[in-house]
């Protein structure tokens, strides 16, 4: 429990610094800190696939977000982390866990549970780069550069390269539109976190997040069958799993990135997500090597290296 009380009060000092180095990199290094990010949203969605075979996605949705609201409860008491102050404030940290935690993943859940095969769902929800980096240009006035869009061009199409052999599955009306509501909590919730939560308490803000999260995904779990699960490892450690590292730290280093860096640098590391996932998926799930997710991992991170190098300096809100 201290070692994450003091991992997020390291967040939160790094903060103070960013005001006078804003186009900086955290302390952790400028290579290590991208690696520790890809690996970590990584790592969700293979213990996803795993607990997913054993629970259903909401039950396991709401434990995760329960565990991780009180390892966070617990981390701002023994920090004596200071609370938001204001409705206003309160509100938008509640959408934002609510967009971030269970509109995107419920929305991919949901989607895949209709049908829709899984490359094509992760084509879809991994859209979340381009959307961010278009909206960020009249929202908070941030520049593409040439190199920027064929980084972006790339990424896209390593996301492509890595997915494509599961492109032929199955499409649903519902399963498209269930995809695209995740786009939206993805994509919306990353924005929204960027505008109106870059000044919250790491520690107290993400409490309020996941708190939203399990208010938002009680009822979802309570008309899909309930809020049981089985005693498993494989159901039990992807609560535990998911709850510590893809609700706590996966965020924690997200909102490192917004704070460092434009919408579209931040972002642009989620296009290395699914050709790793892929990859990693040989040894940890059986899945045969693909040549795809080979391909897709060197063109996404080819256009993750465009797009960040070539990243404007962000302009801080008021």
């Amino acid at each position: 429990m201290w070692r994450i009380s003091t991992l997020i009060d390291r967040v939160v000092v790094m903060r103070s610094l960013s005001r006078e180095r804003a186009t900086k990199w955290p302390a952790v290094g400028v290579v290590g800190f991208p690696v520790l990010f890809v690996a970590v949203w990584s790592s969700g969605f293979i213990v996803g696939a795993i607990g997913t075979r054993e629970a259903a996605p909401a039950a396991l949705g709401f434990w995760r977000f329960l565990l991780a609201a009180l390892v966070m409860g617990a981390v701002v008491l023994v920090s004596r982390a200071p609370l938001p102050r204001g409705r206003v404030v309160w509100w938008h940290l509640f959408v934002t866990g609510a967009l971030l935690q269970t509109v995107q993943f419920a929305g991919v859940f949901i989607a895949m549970g209709l049908g829709l095969a899984a490359g094509l769902t992760s084509l879809v929800t991994d859209a979340t780069p381009l959307v961010v980096a278009v909206a960020a240009v009249p929202l908070f006035g941030e520049r593409l550069t040439g190199w920027q869009v064929v980084g972006l061009a790339l990424g896209t199409g390593g996301v492509v390269a890595a997915v494509g052999a599961d492109l032929e599955g199955s499409v649903t009306a519902g399963g498209v539109v269930a995809a695209v509501v995740g786009l939206v909590g993805s994509a919306g919730g990353t924005l929204y976190q960027k505008r109106f939560g870059a000044d919250m308490d790491m520690r107290s803000g993400m409490l309020v997040q996941l708190v939203a999260a399990v208010v938002t995904i009680a009822p979802l779990a309570a008309l899909t069958g309930g809020f049981g699960i089985p005693w498993t490892v494989g159901a039990v450690g992807a609560v535990v799993w998911s709850a510590l590292v893809g609700s706590i730290a996966a965020f924690v280093l997200l909102f490192v990135l917004l704070r460092h860096r434009p919408g579209a640098g931040a972002t642009s590391y989620l296009f290395l997500v699914p050709p790793v996932t892929a990859l990693a998926g040989v040894p940890l799930l059986g899945q045969p090597v693909s040549l795809g997710a080979v391909a897709g991992f060197a063109l996404a991170a080819a256009g993750v290296a465009l797009v960040t190098r070539a990243a404007s300096s962000p302009r801080r809100l008021p």
